[in-house]
């Protein structure tokens, strides 16, 4: 691109001047909270989402603004006299989209690079999620540049953006049920144990493609001195809103599927100890645990408390058998990258393969008595002494007969002794 067509762009234009707050966005996100994504390609992904909802709303003000300044008065003329009058309109739209499409997709990049990719995506969804982000920039701008062709540069930027935001709210919570077009991701939490909805992304991508083209084309007319769409511009407008609102209810309500594989990286021995591919950097230190807690129950006597088996857990997945243990990573591990040996005695003792535990309103006061007496008494093996005051239920060490019985009751999921 010529230098010369940049200073124009520059002089003449807000939407590429977007592109410097973007910037500090996209970084600001890239660091916020430790990288926890960091190994899962998917929350990689919807991670990097974060910004959109405040980028989103900033470029369609700029790009209102950069509309409105084309159709004022003393230039609406030079646009409307050219045979193709949505020409100037788009060049706008792309100096204020292709910038800010340029730096996000750096980001997803090294986020991805930085991240590793683990386990085995499905790289033709990621590549959708990644396109549905960008469809929703260029989105954006098209709303924007449709607003700012019909008022004045201030109330039209200010228009756009609100509008913007709110649409947020109508089209993008993400929690109806319903399809969201503007449900674009913003993962807080891992999300080990989904995968993309295929069908969604596509109806994501028609809304997007389909109503992007019909705000951008938008065609004008003067009457009374007002800028105005067309009859054929005004029908094409309802019909997108149609569009929009009927896939609401049209198109698959769904965004991520569950994968619930189990865990295929696994190492050590008596217990055995398997964690997902993306949590590989965890791998070390949890069977370093598990080792630490087994051989200080087993030489205790406590040979219950160990199980053959130690495997992690996803958002789908969970263990099936009584001699099998789950391990649940808490939060602050995805910041720290390390996992507290207290984290792993907790899964140890937990009868995770019974469906009580998760349904409501969950076992009662007598199953969490016996809960942290089998996690005090197993971290009591270890040398670690627990205040029993800690606990919301009484807990007290036992002896390896009443560890015997409680894991035989929990083979049968008899969670309270009854």
């Amino acid at each position: 691109m010529s230098s010369p067509a940049l200073r124009y762009a520059f002089r003449t234009l807000l939407g590429p001047w977007a592109v410097l707050p973007v910037v500090v966005l996209e970084v600001m996100n890239f660091l916020q909270r430790g990288m926890p994504w960091r190994g899962e390609s998917l929350w990689t992904v919807d991670w990097f989402a974060i910004a959109l909802f405040v980028v989103g709303p900033l470029l369609a003000g700029a790009a209102a603004v950069d509309a409105s300044r084309l159709s004022k008065a003393g230039n609406i003329h030079l646009v409307l006299a050219t045979a193709r009058p949505h020409r100037p309109y788009l060049r706008a739209a792309a100096w204020c989209a292709v910038p800010v499409l340029c730096v996000h997709l750096l980001t997803l990049a090294v986020g991805l690079a930085v991240s590793g990719i683990h386990g085995s995506p499905q790289w033709f969804v990621l590549a959708g999620a990644v396109l549905v982000q960008c469809l929703a920039i260029c989105w954006y701008v098209a709303i924007g540049s449709a607003v700012g062709r019909l008022a004045g540069p201030l109330p039209a930027g200010a228009a756009a953006a609100v509008g913007a935001f709110s649409l947020l709210y109508l089209l993008g919570e993400g929690s109806t049920g319903r399809f969201e077009p503007l449900a674009l991701g913003g993962a807080t939490v891992s999300r080990l144990g989904y995968q993309y909805a295929p069908g969604y992304l596509l109806s994501q991508i028609a809304v997007f493609t389909l109503t992007g083209a019909v705000l951008l084309l938008l065609p004008l007319h003067l009457r009374s001195g007002r800028r105005l769409p067309t009859r054929a511009g005004a029908g094409a407008l309802v019909l997108a809103a149609v569009f929009v609102v009927g896939g609401q209810y049209a198109f698959p309500g769904q965004r991520l599927t569950e994968q619930a594989e189990s865990p295929d990286s696994c190492t050590g021995s008596a217990p055995v100890v398997c964690v997902y591919a993306e949590h590989r950097r965890f791998q070390n230190e949890t069977v370093r645990h598990v080792q630490t807690l087994s051989a200080a129950a087993r030489s205790r006597g406590y040979r219950a408390l160990v199980p053959d088996r130690v495997e992690e857990l996803s958002r789908s997945y969970r263990v099936r058998t009584p001699g099998t243990a789950g391990l649940e990573l808490p939060a602050d591990a995805y910041v720290s990258g390390r996992v507290a040996l207290k984290d792993v005695a907790s899964g140890l003792v937990r009868p995770l393969h019974c469906p009580a535990l998760y349904e409501e309103p969950g076992p009662g006061p007598a199953y969490w008595q016996r809960e942290f007496s089998l996690y005090a008494t197993l971290l009591n093996t270890a040398g670690i002494t627990v205040d029993p005051r800690e606990f919301p239920e009484p807990a007290r060490p036992l002896t390896p007969k009443e560890v015997q019985d409680i894991k035989d009751d929990y083979a049968t999921c008899d969670l309270e002794g009854t």
